[in-house]
């Protein structure tokens, strides 16, 4: 009867072990069809420990379970885990950490009640301290495990000589050279190897914690800078649609009014050049629309190549044009200037000219809408003079 409730007290602890370790462990695909795999080889493990117990004794199993449970478990599961090496050694360790802790308590609960092997008492104990352990596994161990298989390459083997050492040093209080039950006062030192397997583990979690911390932080600001980035491009963007011609490319008339008044707050002069064309209702009855944006595109390209450093084109209405002249425009020639737009003008359609009125910050006028006024009368004189004269 004895040996019925020892090999039911292996079957129920393996059952939590093999939980345990499916629960932190995971499987290459087909996880399913893995998972079967494995639950069928643990009963074929845990059924021939179990005939150790029943033909050869109980003592044997204790002192070489390492070798018939542990090994085979370390086979069977490195087979099927996604992870493997070091990393799969880490895990399989973790949760036996907890069955060392179950085993413990059973001992000790089989002690106190008894005074000697109980495996009634000693299986209740450990099914108690598995119910414990669960949710702790499923809210840190699991989790935790998976964050650092993912984020961490090396260190493994470190992390797993300190839980070697701790297993090999809780066996050895355990069962060396006697069963505890006859060195009682070394359940004291056993629990103490307990809590330093479970201390090592606290500290290997925080540790790993504060390092995904960092981890998380600089990813943040990676992010952070990266979108600060994307930002910038987009508001660049935004800036060259409301300050650029979208049909010539040139600036229009809000990036010339905010010129104008920058220049005139810090009393910069500056010399307006109010263009218009000639006759573009002729180019667009001859020719199609699309060859008069044509028409238009030229022309403003025109400007800025005559213009060049001197200043900037802004395109402010259909075929009205400001060339913003800021250096050297005390020597600027109308007739010089009309000339050289004229030979720039690159296609095939006549170029039929324009007019030009001009205006000074600060001789003719102190604001924008001044100067402009008064170019504009300026270039409608001019206009007006061709159409007398034609």
């Amino acid at each position: 009867m004895n040996l019925d409730i020892n090999v039911l007290r292996l079957f129920v602890s393996q059952a939590f072990a093999v939980y345990f370790l499916l629960t932190v462990i995971p499987l290459k695909e087909p996880q399913n069809k893995n998972t079967m795999t494995i639950i069928v080889g643990a009963v074929v493990i845990t059924l021939a420990n179990a005939l150790l117990i029943n033909f050869v004794s109980m003592m044997f199993y204790v002192r070489f379970y390492v070798l018939t449970l542990t090994i085979p478990y370390i086979i069977l599961f490195s087979y099927f885990s996604l992870h493997k090496g070091a990393k799969f050694i880490f895990a399989l360790l973790s949760v036996q950490v907890i069955g060392n802790v179950s085993i413990l308590n059973g001992l000790l609960a089989a002690y106190l009640y008894y005074g000697d092997n109980h495996p009634l008492i000693d299986t209740l104990a450990r099914v108690i301290t598995y119910i414990i352990f669960l949710p702790l596994l499923y809210k840190y161990l699991r989790p935790t495990y998976l964050k650092m298989a993912e984020t961490l390459n090396n260190g493994w083997w470190v992390l797993n000589a300190a839980l070697v050492l701790t297993y090999a040093l809780a066996y050895y209080i355990l069962f060396i050279p006697d069963a505890i039950f006859h060195r009682p006062t070394y359940f004291i030192h056993a629990y103490l190897a307990m809590i330093l397997s479970l201390l090592i583990y606290v500290i290997i979690f925080l540790l790993f914690s504060e390092i995904q911390l960092k981890m998380t932080v600089q990813q943040d600001k990676v992010h952070l800078s990266t979108r600060v980035r994307s930002l910038t491009a987009e508001s660049a963007a935004i800036t060259t649609i409301a300050y650029k011609d979208a049909l010539t490319g040139v600036h229009n008339r809000y990036a010339l009014f905010q010129n104008m008044y920058q220049r005139i707050e810090k009393k910069q002069p500056f010399l307006v050049v109010f263009t218009d064309l000639d006759d573009l209702k002729t180019i667009n009855d001859n020719y199609d629309h699309s060859e008069g944006d044509l028409y238009l595109k030229q022309y403003a390209f025109a400007l800025q190549n005559t213009i060049g450093d001197q200043g900037i084109v802004y395109r402010i209405a259909g075929d009205e044009f400001i060339c913003l002249i800021t250096h050297d425009f005390s020597q600027f020639d109308v007739e010089h200037f009309r000339t050289t737009v004229a030979k720039e003008i690159l296609i095939d359609m006549p170029f039929l000219g324009m007019s030009i009125g001009t205006s000074r910050f600060p001789d003719d006028a102190q604001n924008p809408d001044d100067l402009i006024r008064i170019a504009d009368k300026a270039m409608y004189v001019e206009k007006k003079a061709k159409k007398t004269n034609a």
